[in-house]
């Protein structure tokens, strides 16, 4: 069994820092937007004069006259990538990129992340292997290096929780735990979960049993 969780931890932050989630919808997946009238801080580790540090990343009180406590986080259901049909997940990119430029325009460039709940590749074969015509394409080297690629062409930095079709690459690999090697290699990350300062008091959290 296969858990995952996406959890937003408000250490005291003013109650007027959250608003209602606002929902999109593409043709190709599901994103959730997550947002509040403030901006999200995210920079790579570095003096910070007593600034809290998690996974690399430290809050700042942000660009003059944005609220410190807010955040928008587009997050993006279970992709199940097939790679004949990218024409159709570029459209559904274009729909949350827009959101993604507007709300740079209104909390600043580096105030965005990106969350994918995993599940990343099509669970069937895919025609991507000649010598293998049986292989699901779920849990491939293949696949994770065509998401990794999707992901990251957001314009923002992502965050990915494992799920269970993200281990599927049984013919590729003898073991789950290479399989798990790979998936955090293609990403280029240090663990399947992680914790991150999304804003002032406000950890962005992603956990999963994979």
């Amino acid at each position: 069994m296969f858990t995952r969780a996406l959890v937003l931890l408000s250490l005291a932050a003013p109650s007027a820092a959250f608003v209602q989630p606002t929902f999109l919808r593409s043709s190709s997946s599901t994103a959730r937007l997550a947002s509040t009238n403030g901006e999200v801080t995210h920079t790579k580790k570095k003096d910070t004069n007593g600034e809290a540090i998690v996974n690399g990343n430290t809050a700042t009180n942000g660009e003059a006259g944005k609220d410190p406590y807010g955040f928008i986080v587009p997050i993006l259901g279970d992709l199940h990538i097939d790679p004949r049909k990218m024409e159709d997940y570029s459209i559904g990119r274009e729909h949350v990129k827009s959101v993604i430029k507007d709300a740079k325009s209104k909390v600043g460039n580096d105030n965005v992340a990106l969350v994918s709940l995993g599940d990343l590749g099509e669970s069937k074969n895919c025609d991507h292997n000649p010598d293998n015509p049986f292989e699901l394409f779920a849990g491939t080297s293949k696949c994770h290096t065509i998401a990794a690629d999707f992901l990251g062409s957001f314009d923002v930095p992502y965050e990915v929780i494992g799920g269970n079709h993200d281990l599927e690459g049984i013919d590729e690999f003898d073991s789950d735990a290479r399989n798990l090697r790979n998936f955090l290699k293609c990403h280029d990350k240090e663990t399947p979960q992680f914790c991150r300062q999304i804003a002032e008091k406000t950890l962005l959290v992603g956990l999963c049993s994979t």
